[in-house]
């Protein structure tokens, strides 16, 4: 998802990395295509909002371990539906195949890390990416 998308789509995007020099030990291009996938999920689930919004945080634990939060102030997802999400080809979408939550778990997975989500109909959406 590029600069040019969010602006042509009215979502205000915002990103917050503390410190911002923080690295992530992963491979770029699966790592890449995780960040592709959530922003997309992200602005499709804004677009029945006026107010379009989208965070991206980063940072590192006391624990050592690095968080990225993915968040965004849309639709939300059910609590049957948070419950298939990463399944394969399970998908809520009109036009959509189910393949990115699951291929991103399992990119997470490859990586020692996890993804977590919490969701909120009405409220948005954050995804957490957990790196080791």
């Amino acid at each position: 998802m590029q600069k040019e998308e969010f602006r042509k789509n009215k979502v205000n995007f915002e990103a917050h990395i503390q410190p911002e020099t923080l690295d992530i030990m992963a491979d770029p291009r699966l790592i890449e295509q995780v960040f592709i996938n959530l922003l997309k999920n992200a602005a499709q689930a804004l677009t029945e909002k006026e107010d379009r919004q989208i965070w991206l945080r980063a940072r590192r634990e006391a624990t050592g371990k690095t968080l990225v939060e993915i968040e965004d102030n849309g639709a939300g997802i059910s609590a049957d539906a948070l419950k298939n999400i990463f399944i394969p080809f399970f998908t809520t979408k009109k036009a959509g195949s189910g393949i990115g939550l699951s291929f991103s778990r399992q990119v997470m997975r490859l990586h020692g890390g996890n993804i977590l989500v919490k969701s909120q109909l009405g409220q948005g959406t954050v995804f957490t990416l957990v790196f080791p």
